[in-house]
């Protein structure tokens, strides 16, 4: 009776680990606005270095803590599902949000490249954008 009890005990609680959270209207917004926040930052910041504000170990680093908080904030997007009927903006921002990333992970490179900063800075404004379209189609 006790392998029993222990195979349905530790069932239940497999199976409840792995459920995965549904999304609504409304934390999608608020997936999406974290998202446009993490864009309009990374638009300041590009300016901030470009302006040449900023040490390379601060842009540096600054665009790591950027990258990963992006990669992390996808990364959960990704564990959960979406109700019915926002399934386009939630993919679409988990499609954006690893775009960001991508443009942040190349920031380190370009620090002293004005011109590759500032295409990668109008990368992240078309990120922003499409995040802006997925926002009002909610």
């Amino acid at each position: 009776m006790r392998p029993f009890i222990f195979f349905l005990v530790s069932s239940l609680a497999l199976a409840g680990c792995s459920r995965r959270k549904t999304i609504d209207r409304n934390e999608a917004r608020s997936e999406i606005r974290s998202a446009l926040s993490f864009a309009a930052e990374s638009e300041i910041f590009i300016d901030f270095v470009r302006r040449g504000q900023a040490t390379r170990q601060y842009a540096e680093g600054h665009a790591a803590y950027l990258e990963d908080a992006v990669k992390r904030s996808a990364k959960e997007l990704e564990q959960e599902v979406p109700e019915p009927g926002t399934e386009k903006a939630v993919r679409e921002c988990r499609t954006q949000l690893n775009s960001l990333a991508r443009e942040l992970s190349q920031v380190p490179a370009a620090i002293k490249e004005d011109d590759a900063l500032a295409a990668s800075r109008d990368r992240i404004a078309e990120v922003r954008k499409a995040l802006e379209a997925a926002q009002t189609g909610l």
